[in-house]
């Protein structure tokens, strides 16, 4: 069976742990090493890079998230859901409501949003509540 690279050498620079890159076989997703070993197991739909020491998964349709040793520290019970960022946190959907939780799955952000994203560089994310477009800071705070 020939196994495919996912993406060419993609690591999270700030991290000091080993290497891990996705490879695709068979129509899964799984991680392997420098040396070539498996490390996580082709089980997975679809990956994104680690950040912050995680990686998101897709597992049958749902996301969750990854350390790098493959135990899924956070279930996959999200639709959608995105990367964590520098801060900490990850917006995450459930059941049409969007909120954002930490690196150990606890909620931070309640789940009152229709819509959430990422937070960028300034530590500020784009949500939208009943139409309104607007931005968070870390806290939840409305922010201009």
């Amino acid at each position: 069976m020939i196994c495919t690279s996912y993406w060419n050498n993609v690591e999270n620079k700030m991290e000091n742990t080993k290497k891990l890159f996705p490879v695709e076989c068979a129509g899964k997703v799984g991680f392997i090493d420098e040396d070539n070993k498996i490390v996580v197991d082709y089980i997975y739909d679809e990956t994104y890079p680690f950040s912050v020491g995680l990686a998101l998964v897709r597992k049958n349709g749902w996301w969750g998230y990854i350390d790098k040793t493959g135990k899924e520290v956070i279930p996959c019970i999200y639709y959608p859901a995105w990367s964590f960022t520098k801060t900490g946190l990850a917006a995450v959907c459930i059941e049409g409501k969007y909120g954002f939780i930490d690196t150990t799955g606890k909620e931070v952000i309640p789940f009152i949003y229709d819509e959430a994203r990422y937070f960028s560089k300034d530590g500020k994310a784009k949500v939208k509540l009943n139409g309104e477009v607007f931005y968070i800071d870390t806290k939840g705070n409305r922010v201009e």
